[in-house]
């Protein structure tokens, strides 16, 4: 013990006296020749170097690191995506309130439609490509006939309640809608069809003759039987379930809040896990309903809302800040404007065409849409069937729709059109009486009674008033009469500003031109049932598949009809018959094309543009993908894939 005590001291001294020369030693024992350094070795490594060395390590050092971390994260980069990952929240404002969120009662109402489309799934939908694919269905059969469909379903397809969607929720969809107690606004599109279970995964839709269009009403959403087989087909619009859904889509309804006095304030959606599809990354979206678009921008401006439907191009401005992006959205929608035939001067051909000439597309678009609009010349438009790109067209020509109207309605100075208002005025205000002549067994009508001053007086103030400031002259229309015209539409900006602006267009060819605006609720009721008017502008949405048949046939001229131009015209009639049972795309495009080229020859209607819409969406929201769309729900078609939050993921 003893000797091993002063060898401990001996070598104490030793390396006291030459740390270094001590320290070489020892690591050189503990080296060996087959290994490299450990950990431990490694630490006495700076006392072998030098100052300069150890800078030199130091500096290699931090490069290699710097190179380390360059090259990781290029690798990340270049290896890796930022994937939106779950959590969030939407809210989108809406002006109005929902009703029925029903879809076999939502086509009256754009909100109502928005909401159903989110929250059920139809045996068939639109894809980003405007094309029919399945949705619930698995694939779909069209029979030899083009009278059969067979339909076969996803397997273990659930309502968002977890209760099982088979073929017998089909059968009650379509019965339930055919049932004219339930009162469904499209009971027309489906009478004739029968509908029959096949097997326990398969439906087949039997139609009457064939109707190309079909597959397009299959997006309808499906009901669930278990739900609403135990009410009355005469009290489903009563039930609870019409605000409080239970649906198959990507959303299911979680709650709504409403006022003191009971109207619905929000109705928020969450993402319904029993969908069979892309379950959506939001947590929830909830829809704010507003009376009108300055207080939806103002919730907008202060991000009480996230995002705003539609905004009406003259408050494009003020959705231009920094944190929203504006999404133009193009409808299959075109506004026109109708004539009404039955108006005496308009079954004159070349006063339509003169009307026609006499319209500035270009301006109108620029004015009313801001510029947010195509000009059309055709109810069918671009990248749909049946386009024609080559239809006639009537070009802007103010000097062509003078000498038209010249030939026929000669022109007159603002003191001759006073004079002729002012003895129409008289002889409709003055009482009168009736003298028979025996000679020639004429009857003539006398004025009895003179006008006096303060009648003349608002005579010459109501001819004043009718005369347009800048209307430098007026046309005679037969003997005692003036060329008078009236523009009626909804009161809408949109509208308003369309009308106006194409009665002043008309006022400088010399025809006074006037313009009603109805209200835009009451104008079906008011104007379109009654076809109360003489000139329209109104707008029409076609969809997808562009069946002009309710639009322009000559059945359709009475409401519910569409054809607000009250156009008859048998070859065209035939013309539309054919296309909508003709299945074959390009004989259908052609057909569409002929049709096309009579509306263009006969004028029943002067066709002006397809709006441009503008959504605004706060920068936070990611996802969002718009373009051409079959109908206005379908902005929010990809809303499952909206998304706020995000994880990076490596992609080798």
């Amino acid at each position: 013990m003893s000797w091993k005590l002063s060898s401990y001291l001996e070598r104490f001294k030793r390396a006291k006296s030459n740390p270094s020369n001590y320290l070489d030693k020892k690591l050189r024992n503990q080296i060996k020749s087959d290994k490299l350094p450990n950990l431990t070795q490694f630490k006495y490594l700076g006392n072998f170097l030098s100052t300069t060395e150890k800078k030199t390590l130091i500096a290699a050092s931090v490069l290699l690191t710097v190179t380390l971390i360059g090259w990781v994260t290029y690798f990340i980069s270049t290896h890796s995506i930022l994937s939106p990952k779950n959590g969030g929240e939407y809210s989108e404002g809406l002006i109005g309130t929902p009703k029925y969120v029903n879809p076999i009662f939502a086509s009256t109402n754009d909100i109502d439609t928005d909401i159903s489309s989110l929250i059920y799934s139809g045996l068939l939908k639109y894809d980003s490509k405007k094309q029919l694919v399945p949705d619930l269905a698995e694939k779909f059969v069209v029979g030899a006939d083009q009278k059969t469909y067979d339909i076969q379903l996803k397997p273990n397809l659930k309502w968002s309640d977890g209760e099982p969607l088979t073929v017998n929720d089909i059968l009650f969809t379509f019965e339930t809608l055919q049932n004219a107690e339930v009162g469904s606004p499209l009971i027309v599109a489906f009478q004739g069809v029968r509908i029959d279970k096949i097997s326990d995964n398969t439906v087949r839709f039997t139609l009457k003759t064939p109707y190309a269009p079909f597959l397009d009403s299959l997006t309808l959403g499906i009901l669930p039987e278990h739900i609403w087989s135990e009410i009355t087909p005469a009290n489903m619009r009563l039930a609870k379930f019409n605000l409080q859904p239970i649906g198959s889509g990507p959303w299911k309804f979680e709650k709504m809040v409403k006022d003191s006095g009971g109207n619905l304030q929000s109705y928020t959606l969450a993402p319904n896990t029993n969908y069979y599809g892309q379950k959506p990354y939001l947590n929830n979206v909830t829809f704010k309903f507003f009376d009108n678009f300055n207080d939806a921008l103002s919730s907008l401006r202060s991000q009480n809302i996230l995002g705003l439907s539609f905004v009406p191009h003259n408050l494009k401005d003020k959705v231009s800040g920094k944190n929203l992006n504006n999404f133009g959205l193009q409808l299959p929608q075109y506004t026109a404007l109708f004539f009404n035939q039955n108006t005496t001067e308009l079954k004159d051909d070349s006063l339509r065409r003169a009307l026609a000439q006499g319209i500035d597309k270009k301006t109108v678009i620029n004015e009313a849409l801001n510029g947010d609009g195509i000009a059309l010349d055709a109810p069918i438009l671009p990248g749909n069937l049946g386009y024609y790109d080559d239809v006639k067209k009537i070009p802007f020509d103010l000097t062509a729709a003078n000498t038209i109207l010249d030939k026929k309605w000669p022109r007159i100075q603002p003191e001759e059109y006073f004079k002729i208002r002012y003895a129409q005025i008289i002889k409709s205000l003055a009482p009168t009486t009736n003298t028979a002549d025996s000679k020639s067994k004429k009857t003539t009508t006398e004025t009895t009674q003179p006008i006096s001053a303060s009648d003349e007086n608002n005579i010459n103030q109501t001819i004043r008033a009718e005369m347009t400031s800048g209307q430098s002259f007026y046309r005679q229309n037969g003997k005692n009469d003036v060329l008078r015209l009236s523009i009626t539409t909804a009161d809408t900006p949109e509208y308003i500003k369309t009308a106006e602006q194409i009665a002043q267009m008309w006022r400088s060819l010399g025809i006074q031109t006037n313009v009603i605006s109805v209200n835009s609720r009451q104008i079906v009721r008011d104007v379109l049932k009654e076809r109360n008017y003489q000139i329209l502008i109104y707008g029409e949405m076609i969809g997808a598949d562009p069946d002009l048949y309710s639009f322009w046939h000559s059945t359709q001229s009475d409401y519910p009809g569409l054809n607000l131009a009250k156009f008859a015209n048998r070859d065209a009639d035939k013309l539309l018959e054919s296309a909508r049972t003709t299945l074959n795309t390009d004989s259908r495009a052609k057909l569409y094309q002929k049709f096309q080229g009579i509306l263009a020859s006969e004028l029943p209607a002067i066709f002006l543009y397809s709006p441009t819409y503008i959504m605004a969406v706060s920068k936070d929201i990611k996802g969002v993908e718009t373009g051409n769309l079959v109908s206005p729900q379908d902005r929010l078609s990809g809303l499952n894939y909206w998304y706020t939050k995000t994880t990076r993921q490596i992609k080798f």
